[in-house]
């Protein structure tokens, strides 16, 4: 007997044949995927959709997004994806530093370094008598931290009231308190007098940044000018002995390789007075090294010394 097809029917034979091919179709599509099918470059070229990302501002809030159907205007930029920024000093190189060591006075590490005395305190915020601390870390360059530059006859460092010399300590408060005695302010130009009387070893060079004085052991080391004793010990190497006088606001005078220091920060001196007692150099000659600082630099000191 055979069967009627009215209206919407489909005959089962039909059904089956459809869903077979279906299957089929879907085992095909299945294998191209596991076989990493890639269409070719010109289809990829025409099919790929290149959403560019979404540049949101912050302050954009959620519903105000949704009222623009859940999208926001999109920015697009040329500029490369950037790493974090990390801060960089304002030199090429890190800044030099010099830790206190006992003993050290400003005026001593100033020369140690060729510096104005006036640029290192105002470097590192130091204000008269200048009082520095064992392992106190200093900065020796003039452009830290702000520091300004000094400038020939400037009043930077013009001595108070209560100015003095500080040796470092190793607490701000110790048992023996801080040398000080008041320094006076000048930024007159010193009178100069020869501080040996022996015959020149070497004159003045960029390497020497002074003079050398033949002698004997024990003979007399003379202030070059009046001034304040502004450090005298050993702790500058190479220097032995080394007493540092300063004469007003731009010079020091600086003795080296004595046997014997007669004076002690804080003293005041006469243009004349014995120092010291002339000692020997590391290699073991006699002689006395004396140089002279302007504004930190080195001068010939037989320029300014009187005729002899």
């Amino acid at each position: 007997m055979k069967a009627l097809v009215r209206g919407n029917v489909v005959p089962k034979e039909s059904r089956s044949l459809r869903a077979a091919g279906l299957l089929v179709c879907a085992c095909v599509v299945l294998s191209a995927c596991g076989n990493n099918y890639q269409a070719p470059v010109a289809e990829q070229g025409a099919r790929q959709v290149i959403t560019p990302p979404l540049i949101v501002n912050s302050s954009t809030s959620d519903s105000a997004l949704r009222a623009q159907g859940g999208s926001a205007p999109v920015t697009t930029t040329t500029e490369p994806a950037r790493a974090p920024t990390v801060a960089a000093s304002s030199g090429t190189s890190p800044a030099r530093t010099h830790r206190v060591s006992r003993g050290d006075t400003l005026y001593s590490i100033a020369f140690q370094y060729d510096l104005d005395f006036r640029a290192l305190a105002l470097a590192n915020g130091l204000n008269p008598p200048y009082t520095i601390l064992v392992d106190q870390e200093l900065l020796l360059d003039s452009n830290s931290r702000g520091a300004a530059a000094i400038t020939p006859g400037s009043n930077i460092g013009v001595a108070v009231a209560n100015n003095s010399v500080a040796r470092a300590q190793g607490t701000a408060n110790t048992d023996n308190g801080v040398i000080r005695q008041a320094i006076g302010s000048s930024n007159a130009t010193p009178s100069w007098q020869w501080p040996h009387q022996g015959p020149i070893l070497r004159s003045f060079d960029a390497q020497s940044k002074g003079i050398d004085f033949d002698g004997r052991v024990g003979e007399p080391v003379l202030a070059a000018s009046a001034g304040d004793v502004v450090y005298s010990g050993r702790g500058i190497q190479g220097a032995g002995e080394l007493i540092i006088l300063r004469h007003g606001d731009r010079y020091l005078s600086a003795y080296s390789h004595n046997s014997a220091m007669l004076v002690q920060e804080g003293d005041r001196v006469q243009a004349g007075q014995q120092i010291a007692e002339l000692g020997q150099n590391p290699a073991g000659t006699p002689m006395l090294h004396f140089e002279i600082r302007v504004d930190g630099k080195s001068v010939d000191p037989a320029e300014l010394l009187s005729r002899r």
